[in-house]
């Protein structure tokens, strides 16, 4: 029995999975497991990890939940957040964490309000969402970010000890904290659990579960809106849409980490490590030179394969 369980260990594909795409890339690319490239490739996996840990809080509260406006949120703060800044100073930067986290949060508001109050299908109100935050960020930059990124913020990519650099470490962190105290430990959590099982048993027990949903989505917005400014704060510029592809990678990565899109189950831990199989595969395709139309078909494919084994999943309600 004991045996069965440690087979049906969510984690287990995508530790497997990581295990191989690393071995493949050290062979098909000399130095793909140098040190440098091992801390590239966590720098990028733990701003996906982020975007994942939003999306898995949406998709765990049940109801078909889908949060496709996740790049579109990590897109605007990008944009928004280092504007916001007034120096170069620490004050300045701690000014933008809070700033960027409360326009996730509201975008995310206003999401969980259309799903949970206007009775709006989460896949339709998620997307029309992300088409307004990309609108309005067309509308304040008229189409031509002018962002200047402050030394602060580009220092999140800074070396730690040896190649590792500070932002994976500071991920990693939070993640173990969010995953014990916000996801498992608290009332909250478990109440996430059970109204994305069965919406039903949640409210004989006395759970809003309306509320708990909004909250989730609020979250998701919240994490993306961090999400945004640590990608800014990386690549050292801002583009328009420059996280759109952020959205369909978030529910490819936390689908690979175990969590189930009929909601109920999933770990923010799952996510990470589904982020981390993405993450190589990119790398991998880019260490073979592949034109950039071809590495969005394959891993369009990926994905599609990789939704397509979930479905096939047995529900987990009734």
């Amino acid at each position: 029995m004991e045996k069965v369980k440690k087979l049906n260990n969510p984690y287990l594909p995508a530790i497997i999975g990581s295990i191989i795409l690393m071995i493949l890339g050290q062979i098909l690319s000399t130095g793909f497991l140098s040190m440098n490239n091992i801390s590239s490739i966590l720098m990028t996996t733990s701003i996906l990890t982020l975007a994942s840990v939003g999306q898995a809080a949406v998709i765990i509260s049940g109801d078909s939940g889908l949060d496709m406006s996740i790049g579109a949120i990590m897109s605007m703060t990008a944009l928004f957040g280092p504007m916001i800044a007034v120096g170069s100073g620490a004050a300045s930067f701690a000014l933008m964490i809070p700033a960027t986290i409360l326009m996730g949060a509201i975008v995310g508001l206003l999401n969980g309000i259309g799903v949970q109050v206007l009775k709006v299908v989460p896949l339709v109100m998620t997307l029309i969402m992300s088409n307004v935050v990309n609108g309005f960020s067309i509308l304040v930059t008229k189409g031509q970010p002018s962002v200047t990124v402050s030394p602060q913020l580009k220092s999140i990519s800074k070396t730690l000890i040896g190649p590792l650099r500070i932002l994976p470490a500071v991920i990693i962190i939070l993640l173990v904290l969010l995953e014990v105290f916000f996801l498992r430990k608290s009332r909250y959590g478990r109440r996430l659990f059970l109204a994305g099982n069965n919406r039903n048993a949640a409210n004989l027990c006395g759970i809003n579960s309306r509320l708990v949903i909004i909250l989730a989505y609020i979250f998701g917005g919240a994490v993306a809106g961090l999400a945004g400014l640590m990608l800014v704060g990386y690549a050292g510029t801002a583009q328009m849409n420059m996280a759109n592809s952020y959205t369909m990678l978030s529910i490819a990565a936390v689908v690979i980490g175990g969590t189930k899109l009929t909601g109920g189950k999933g770990t923010f831990v799952g996510g990470a490590l589904g982020s981390l199989v993405l993450i190589l595969i990119t790398n991998i395709l880019q260490a073979l030179n592949m034109a950039a139309g071809l590495r969005s078909l394959i891993q369009g494919v990926i994905l599609l394969a990789i939704l397509m084994v979930n479905s096939r999943a047995p529900r987990m309600r009734q």
